[in-house]
Parts: C-alpha cells; structure tokens; sequence
C-alpha cells in the first residue's frame, strides 16, 4: 500500500479541492466565467485526490506544478496560496 500523504498536506490538498468545487458551483450561475478557465481548473483539480494517496518525495512540487501551472492563466482562485495558506493554519471562506 502506498503510503498517503502527511495529515498537514492531506488538509490543505483538500481545501484547494473544496475551493474549486464552491467556486464552480458559483460560476454556474453566471455567464461571465469562460468555459475554458473551467476547464482549466477541473484539470489541474482532478489530479489532486489520486496524488495525496499516492505520496511520494516529489509529490509536493508535482502539486505546486498543476497549481501554478493553473495560477498562471487564471486570476482565481488562487490555488496555490489556497493550499499555502490551509498548510500554514488558516483559510477563509
């Protein structure tokens, strides 16, 4: 069984997952959000879950690579500081 990753991390792992799915949720009310930056996020997002069930070393800079990688297309959410912020003991709603 490979190993999950460390309960600080799992957290905010999470976070990041539950900030995308409330901010999804919201868009859809909305025309103004492109579909693309939907897109965008769900495929940096869905690959969250099954990394922090498969930990490794690298797994840390492999989520900082998707959530960058999103953070530097769109203006929000911010995923990254999501994550760093839930890591370093707090978020906000």
């Amino acid at each position: 069984m490979e190993p999950i990753a460390p309960e600080p991390i799992l957290r905010a792992a999470l976070r990041v997952v539950y900030v995308a799915a409330y901010t999804t949720r919201n868009w859809a009310f909305t025309d103004e959000v492109p579909r693309k930056q939907i897109f965008d996020l769900w495929e940096t997002i869905h690959d969250v879950p099954s990394l922090v069930l498969r930990w490794h070393p690298d797994a840390e800079d492999e989520l900082f690579l998707y959530f960058d990688e999103y953070d530097r297309k769109w203006p929000e959410p911010r995923l990254r500081e999501t994550y760093e912020k839930e890591l370093n003991g707090g978020h906000s709603h």
